[in-house]
């Protein structure tokens, strides 16, 4: 997105554009957590207004799913250059995991925030242009991606919960997750196919 010349908040005279707000908001999210991030301190950190900030991320949510957006992209992106389904869908594994320990509450804001229907077009299409390269047929790729989404998402919402202190006396939360991907994927090709035909009506 182009800058633009922001001067909305009286003495505001600053470049502002979404990346630099996500990008600042993911420190304070890494700072503060999911409790301590909003508009107004990130307004803060980044010199202006609070107002000057809803031309971009109009309220809490919108910054909430960009946050999601990019961290998840970045996640995608740095998944193997491989077509091999296999070496593909555990890297993206590995690397959603990283990202997961990584960003402070990523969990939770994976499982809170409101997507919209852009961004959720816009997140399908980045998926989909990395499972074509696969030598595995489209939907299978997305029904297993999204199954690999889900367990290292609910893994990572396990080691980060208030008990998980407790919980780590006896789960090495590192080896169950990526023992439970293994699985996962060695496991896929012995289910049922999925019918592509029904499949393909639900993801045009």
């Amino acid at each position: 997105m182009a800058e633009k010349i922001v001067n909305r908040g009286g003495m505001d005279d600053l470049r502002l554009n979404r990346d630099r707000i996500i990008a600042e908001a993911l420190v304070l999210l890494n700072e503060a957590g999911l409790d301590g991030l909003s508009l107004r301190p990130l307004a803060a950190r980044l010199g202006v207004k609070a107002p000057s900030l809803y031309w971009y991320v109009p309220d809490k949510n919108a910054l909430l799913a960009g946050l999601n957006e990019f961290v998840f992209t970045r996640c995608i992106k740095a998944a193997p250059q491989s077509s091999n389904w296999r070496v593909w869908m555990r890297g993206f594994g590995e690397v959603l995991w990283q990202a997961q320990n990584e960003v402070r509450d990523f969990g939770r804001l994976t499982t809170t925030v409101n997507i919209d229907e852009p961004q959720f077009s816009r997140t399908m299409g980045l998926i989909r242009a990395h499972l074509a390269g696969l030598d595995m047929a489209l939907a299978e790729a997305e029904a297993l991606q999204s199954a690999v989404q889900a367990l290292i998402t609910g893994w990572a919402v396990i080691a980060h919960a208030p008990y998980s202190a407790v919980l780590a006396q006896a789960i090495d939360f590192d080896r169950a997750a990526m023992d439970s991907l293994d699985a996962l994927i060695e496991g896929w090709p012995l289910r049922k196919p999925l019918d592509t035909e029904s499949t393909s009506l639900k993801t045009a």
